[in-house]
């Protein structure tokens, strides 16, 4: 099998045009495309562009024949993102069936070929929307090979210094938590270098440290983490970046980030959080939207589409730990309307507005929003919450250690253990669950600590009498009350381990 690799696979082969001219062998590669069943989006006297059908192998490649000198290159590229990087031998099949293709059609077309160029010749139209000069994908062959995905170039300007300053970041975060790991393998002390790094996390940014909205869109937790993200910038930046215009791209892939990093704030309540993600789906959402219009050609809007969908729906869905849904759906949703916006402002004959239409649109709502969650984004209590939970699972276990496990001892000092001991700590418990419903949380957590108080309440209850019936030494007397708090103690465990 020939496999091509790479973040955009494709295959190429050189035809020499030997007895035919260029006109000729343009129009055997028409009717073979024809007869392949493919959409051909440009025909002219410089060559053809075509898009393969969609079907459950292959989300459509791109075929494009280009006449030089005395040649025709042929070249199958992948249209979407391909898993493993590889296609999978689509390519070359394209490749070998569409020469076949053109053997057949010279076989039926050799007598009158002349006409029959003259005819298709005629028939080309003085405007089209596509050129070879300037194709869908003219962004994505910048990145074929191991370097070029790096190199700053006319139309992939910003993209590759994106990729550049994101890898960076990872090498000095991945330096600070290795030093680290060699001295301290405390979760605080990692929770204090991440956010010394820049990372974000909701109780620092509503403190007013708001550069951690930018910040953290540079900032990964680990090299697969940066590696994937790095990988569909690079895919998705070749497909923009050069339609766009490269100071609209910066200008979205920083606004639609910190949107993305802000709605991941007001989602969570105290995770540390960080990636380019959310800015590569506001990337993603642009595309989708300048593909819901006529910005591009009808034919390879239609490719684009479907293998641009499939990749956001299969990274969207809301499925894994660890992973910020909230910032990619918030990067997503802001994407497609400034894509939207993009698209009004490059169709204007106004320069000023071409320029500014998504500028100023971009930093406006980044503005609002910033403003707003900073505003009026409650301050969880998070950490006091935790630290109580701690305190709560010490007590609990020193309060069940001394009822149930202190058995080699004598009655008279069990019993002194129980008045010294247990009871002031039930009551510390019993304090802590008052504490614990003043505390301002998120809703997830607040229905916890609901849970947990009437918990503490019903244990602190249970040892009451468990301690009557001990010191009493009478099990008649307080049994079916002990029994009716432990059922309720049970049921409500029950009930919260059933929906979470």
């Amino acid at each position: 099998m020939a496999w091509a690799w790479g973040i955009s696979p494709y295959r190429k082969t050189t035809i020499p045009l030997g007895e035919y001219n260029s006109d000729h062998y343009l129009t055997l590669l028409y009717q073979a495309m024809l007869n392949r069943d493919w959409d051909i989006g440009y025909f002219d006297h410089d060559g053809i562009i075509a898009y393969t059908p969609i079907s459950w192998a292959s989300y459509s490649e791109e075929i494009s024949a280009h006449v030089i000198n005395n040649t025709i290159v042929i070249k199958s590229e992948c249209v979407g993102y391909q898993g493993l990087f590889t296609d999978y031998s689509k390519n070359q099949e394209n490749i070998d069936r569409l020469l076949d293709e053109i053997e057949y059609a010279d076989f039926h077309l050799h007598a009158v070929l002349e006409e029959t160029t003259q005819a298709l010749m005629d028939s080309i139209p003085e405007k089209q929307f596509l050129s070879l000069d300037h194709p869908p994908m003219a962004g994505k062959e910048l990145t074929h090979g191991f370097i070029w995905p790096f190199v700053p170039r006319k139309k992939y300007f910003f993209t590759p210094l994106l990729v550049i300053v994101n890898i960076l970041a990872y090498i000095v975060t991945a330096v600070v938590l290795e030093k680290l790991t060699l001295t301290n393998h405390s979760g605080i002390a990692f929770e204090k270098a991440y956010l010394s790094l820049g990372f974000s996390s909701r109780p620092v940014v509503l403190r007013g440290e708001y550069w951690r909205l930018l910040s953290s869109m540079f900032l990964h937790f680990s090299i697969l983490h940066v590696f994937f993200n790095m990988v569909f910038l690079v895919y998705i930046g070749s497909l923009i970046e050069c339609k766009m215009g490269k100071w609209n791209f910066l200008m979205a892939y920083l606004t639609t980030g910190i949107i993305a990093s802000t709605v991941s704030v007001i989602w969570h309540d105290n995770e540390i959080t960080a990636g380019a993600s959310g800015a590569i789906f506001g990337l993603f959402g642009i595309l989708l939207a300048l593909l819901s219009t006529d910005f591009y050609e009808k034919s390879a809007r239609k490719a684009l589409l479907i293998s641009t969908a499939i990749v956001v729906a299969y990274n969207i869905i809301p499925i894994g730990r660890g992973v910020d849904h909230a910032a990619h759906f918030g990067g997503l949703i802001s994407g497609y309307i400034f894509g939207w916006i993009t698209y009004f402002g490059l169709k204007q004959k106004n320069q000023v507005l071409r320029q500014w239409a998504l500028p100023l649109v971009a930093i406006l709502t980044v503005t609002l929003l910033v403003s707003f969650t900073l505003r009026f984004s409650k301050h969880y209590q998070t950490k006091e919450y935790q630290i109580l939970s701690a305190t709560i699972d010490s007590l609990s276990n020193d309060i069940s250690e001394r009822f149930y496990r202190n058995t080699y001892v004598s009655r008279d000092a069990k019993l002194d253990s129980l008045q010294q001991k247990v009871l002031p700590e039930a009551r510390e418990l019993y304090k802590i669950a008052g504490k614990l419903n003043q505390l301002s949380l998120s809703p997830e957590r607040r229905k916890e600590a609901t849970v947990r108080s009437k918990l503490i309440v019903l244990e602190c209850q249970l040892y009451h009498w468990l301690f009557l019936e001990f010191k009493e030494n009478k099990e008649w007397k307080y049994r079916n009350t002990i029994q009716e708090v432990t059922d309720s103690v049970n049921i409500i465990r029950v009930e919260w381990f059933k929906h979470h």
